[in-house]
């Protein structure tokens, strides 16, 4: 399968770009800034340029669209940062459709759902639990999270529009690697309590496993529009998951009974849709 990566100098693009290439597709890779050492032709490119946007998307199968400010202190401004994600999401995701491509995998924010991130507050407010991707959107005032969800919704209504689409949103969490653990190896590899995130529900993927579920959306996705939560929840070693449940969110619906929860986040969907499940995880210990 031809494949466009967007955002490919990224770490997430270019661990994006080797998992495909691995998996024996043939990628063209594209961002603002260079690398040489993708092992892929790399076509510097600027997505608010919508005339750029269609030589790239010309004669692909698919197109892995990673290419956005990645979060909502990057950007000159808010409203920039707001305007510019809107500008790459709607010219890239025209042009591949003008030109016919049917299989689009695009990387969105558990921050499209939880509108509370930053808020330290308890009792946490969540959705539901065990949460997963089909929480419906709350960006609240994020204009990094707005501009997600209008690229959430620009697929759910392109699926409309021509059946055959296979459109994969991945509402990604925090993104972990090598030196964000390296942080803890005095600990063990055990993450103290402060940091254990809460209020988006202790949500966390490893890089690696990012890149895979992403050959996994491309291969496997069947037509219509599809929305996943990919994360891991962090093991806490001393406290059993009905008991968080009871400690922090008391107030939040339960899908399931307390003692069937045993897990804050349900990744059961990416495993009957795509045949993925996160390999690794993280652990913390609490102490209230």
């Amino acid at each position: 399968m031809k494949i466009l990566v967007t955002g490919a100098a990224g770490l997430l693009g270019s661990l994006s770009v080797a998992a495909l290439v691995r998996a024996g597709h043939e990628v063209r890779a594209t961002d603002q800034k260079f690398r040489a050492d993708l092992g892929v032709p790399l076509k510097i490119a600027d997505l608010l340029d919508d005339h750029a946007v269609y030589p790239l998307v010309e004669g692909v199968d698919a197109l892995v669209h990673l290419g956005n400010y990645p979060n909502r202190f990057a950007g000159p401004s808010p409203q920039r940062l707001l305007a510019e994600n809107v500008a790459m999401n709607a010219n890239t995701f025209t042009a591949a459709l003008d030109c016919g491509v049917r299989r689009i995998v695009f990387s969105s924010s558990i921050q499209v759902m939880l509108k509370s991130t930053n808020v330290p507050l308890e009792p946490h407010v969540l959705p539901y639990l065990p949460l997963d991707g089909e929480a419906p959107a709350d960006p609240g005032d994020n204009p990094y999270a707005l501009s997600k969800q209008f690229g959430e919704e620009m697929l759910r209504l392109a699926t409309t529009l021509h059946p055959e689409l296979a459109a994969t949103v991945l509402r990604y969490p925090m993104l972990v690697g090598a030196p964000f653990l390296r942080r803890f190896e005095p600990f063990g590899g055990t993450v103290p309590s402060r940091m254990l995130h809460l209020g988006e529900a202790t949500a966390h993927l490893f890089y690696d496993d990012a890149a895979e579920l992403v050959v996994h959306a491309v291969e496997r996705q069947t037509p219509g529009y599809h929305q996943y939560l990919p994360a891991q929840t962090f093991l806490v070693t001393n406290v059993a998951v009905p008991r968080l449940v009871e400690r922090f969110y008391p107030n939040v619906h339960r899908t399931r009974p307390l003692e069937a929860i045993d897990t804050l986040i349900d990744v059961s969907a990416l495993d009957r849709d795509l045949g993925w499940k996160p390999e690794r995880q993280m652990k913390a210990a609490l102490y209230e």
